[in-house]
């Protein structure tokens, strides 16, 4: 159908967009994101982040140049990308640091923050917008690693 084709071109054009911005395991892969678009995953979702900060930002750029923290670099990032979760309906769910590791391995990461997104569509909007790509290069220089899990809750 016409508007499969449609789809797949602006999936196609989304993961285009995104790999300017990659920077190692920060940004979703193709099979990711297509996957995230086929399931038809209606909302509420929560995206679960889990992230690990550079000691110093590791900016590629010399404008960049003041030394500040990875997390430091990070939030910069952050105030952009939660200014367009709030514009399209979704609310920062929580934010917290990571103070030890009770059960299991140990793990690198130093905070967790969980945002809930009212559909797919808020966070591929988001995505595709042009002050979200200008902010990238701070939470590429901030992040040492990162993961991101997308949840569906089970209480309301």
């Amino acid at each position: 159908a016409a508007s499969d084709v449609y789809k797949r071109q602006e999936i196609d054009a989304l993961i285009s967009e995104l790999g300017l911005h990659d920077s190692g395991n920060l940004s979703p892969t193709a099979s990711q994101i297509r996957s995230l678009l086929a399931e038809d995953l209606g909302g509420p979702l929560q995206f679960v982040n889990f992230l690990a900060f550079h000691d110093v930002a590791q900016y590629k750029n010399s404008d960049d140049s003041t030394m500040v923290s990875g997390e430091e670099a990070y939030n910069r990032y952050g105030a952009v990308a939660i200014q367009h979760v709030t514009e399209g309906g979704g609310t920062l769910f929580a934010l917290n640091t990571v103070e030890q590791t009770l059960i299991g391995a140990d793990d690198e990461w130093q905070q967790i923050i969980i945002v809930q997104y009212p559909n797919v569509d808020v966070f591929i909007n988001m995505l595709r917008s042009p002050s979200y790509h200008a902010a990238l290069h701070h939470r590429n220089a901030g992040l040492k690693a990162t993961k991101l899990i997308v949840t569906r809750p089970l209480l309301v």
